[in-house]
């Protein structure tokens, strides 16, 4: 009974990262669109962006960027150890 309860509690955490990096980050970048596109419609055609809905795209996309560069820093982690010797996310140090 005990495997059972680890094999779904770990089932569950790998679900719960897919939800999270699998739809939030697209969520996330497609909010940062939807706010970077935000123009109010006026009368002459020429509209100015809102500045506040600019300031939260940009943070949108920051995040997003942080995200996938610390997923590919995460990927190569044992790589940038042996390389430059630099320990990432827990990474071995490399044999000497």
């Amino acid at each position: 009974m005990h495997t059972l309860t680890a094999i779904a509690k770990s089932l569950g955490e790998v679900t719960l990262i897919a939800v999270l990096l699998g739809t939030g980050l697209p969520v996330i970048f497609a909010t940062g669109i939807r706010l970077w596109s935000m123009e109010p419609a006026t009368a002459g055609g020429a509209g100015v962006r809102n500045q506040v809905a600019q300031v939260v795209a940009y943070l949108c996309f920051a995040v997003v960027i942080v995200a996938v560069v610390l997923g590919i820093l995460y990927i190569a982690k044992d790589f940038i150890s042996h390389t430059f010797d630099i320990q990432l996310f827990g990474a071995k140090p490399p044999k000497k």
